[in-house]
């Protein structure tokens, strides 16, 4: 069988122009797929922002609440340690039955 290289040409031909035309419209369709998400991204944006700093400041507040907290302990530890009716508070009181 003798295969000649011209033979194939027309082959090559309209199956290369398939194959382009499948890629261009293909290539288009992604195009539109995608198209307006880029319009939706700074309304996203801005709203991702307004969350985070909401979230900073809960953060913030919550931390200011500890520290408070921690200050109110140290101050009633100190004032119990240096009380000098601490020895007898741990006394059990005497009630009149």
């Amino acid at each position: 069988m003798d295969l000649d290289l011209r033979q194939l040409l027309p082959l090559v031909i309209i199956g290369g122009s398939f194959a382009f035309t499948g890629t261009i419209l293909y290539g288009a369709w992604l195009l539109g797929r995608y198209k307006g998400r880029e319009d939706r991204a700074p309304a996203e944006l801005a709203e991702v922002q307004e969350r985070l700093h909401r979230l900073e400041h809960v953060v913030d507040h919550a931390a200011n609440a500890i520290e408070r907290l921690e200050a109110a302990h140290q101050i009633t530890a100190r004032m119990l340690s240096e009380s000098p009716d601490a020895s007898r508070s741990r006394q059990r009181p005497t009630t009149p039955h």
